[in-house]
């Protein structure tokens, strides 16, 4: 309320351990350990790194969506994709298992919403640090990424329509969480993060730029009936999400309309998540059940 009581608030004393300094605290928690059977005093503090020297002057485009959670096209000619298949297994897998559950609010439903969480937190992370990865083999010093609000949401601000399965999987991943975390692995690399407008970036053909509805077919195929090219349709927007971050980057301009190569874009390397050791390449992935 507007004058707070005594009542409401708990007086905690700590110790840290030799050696330990805590400061610029920005949150502190209280969480109990149920394995641990004991309460824990969590502090969240703020801690400024140095920023590196960006790995070179190439770039990278992301484009976020529903199938493939992630797509990402580099300025060396370079595509990779990344499935969204784990984070979908889950998301069937344990609200089915939490509906099963006599109590909802009891130990085996709520540990199951502690592991669910977790796992997609996980994915999350060994996402971001992969890419990160990739982005330093390849010499990338800036990362653009589609602005979330295209994800979310149609051209005139209406929530965008993906369909009963892809509305139901959006709704369960946190776009927000990932970009936040990709954000802080680049920046520990020297590598910038910038969001751009995605606005027809999956209509039009990267390779001559024409834009046309109809131009984006199934199965992931797109096929530019100008030009003839034909690739993977996430990639080719996530290459248009990279043009519009080398309109300020004279070192790699986009070459609209030139002799350019398209295999890499037909063909991207596909890396999937394992639980025990990240993202691997597709035939090095043995799929397991949750």
């Amino acid at each position: 309320g507007p004058h707070p009581k005594a009542w409401e608030y708990i007086l905690v004393e700590y110790e840290t351990r030799p050696g330990i300094t805590v400061e610029n605290i920005q949150q502190v928690r209280s969480v109990y350990d149920q394995h641990k059977e004991r309460w824990e005093l969590h502090l969240v503090c703020k801690n400024e790194i140095e920023t590196p020297d960006a790995p070179g002057t190439e770039t990278a485009g992301i484009d976020l969506g529903i199938s493939n959670f992630a797509a990402v096209a580099y300025s060396t000619e370079d595509a990779d994709l990344y499935p969204g298949n784990r984070l979908k297994q889950d998301g069937y897998y344990f609200p089915k298992e939490i509906a099963t559950c006599d109590d909802a609010g009891g130990n085996r439903a709520t540990n199951l919403q502690k592991k669910w969480s977790e796992r997609r937190t996980h994915f999350f992370h060994s996402l971001a640090k992969h890419i990160v990865e990739r982005c330093v083999e390849n010499g990338v010093g800036r990362i653009n990424i589609g602005d979330l609000e295209g994800v979310r949401e149609d051209e005139d601000g209406s929530s965008k329509n993906w369909g009963k399965h892809g509305n139901l999987d959006l709704h369960g991943w946190a776009f927000d969480r990932f970009t936040s975390i990709l954000e802080y692995k680049a920046k520990g690399e020297g590598i910038k993060i910038v969001e751009v407008d995605e606005r027809d970036t999956s209509k039009a053909c990267c390779v001559c730029g024409r834009t046309d509805e109809n131009q984006r077919v199934e199965r992931g195929l797109y096929v530019c009936e100008s030009c003839d090219a034909a690739f993977n349709a996430d990639v080719n927007g996530a290459e248009n999400i990279r043009f519009e971050l080398n309109q300020s980057n004279s070192e790699s301009a986009p070459d609209l309309g030139g002799d350019r190569s398209t295999g890499w874009l037909a063909q991207p390397a596909v890396y999937l998540h394992d639980l025990s050791h990240g993202f691997s390449p597709r035939e090095q992935v043995v799929d397991c059940k949750p």
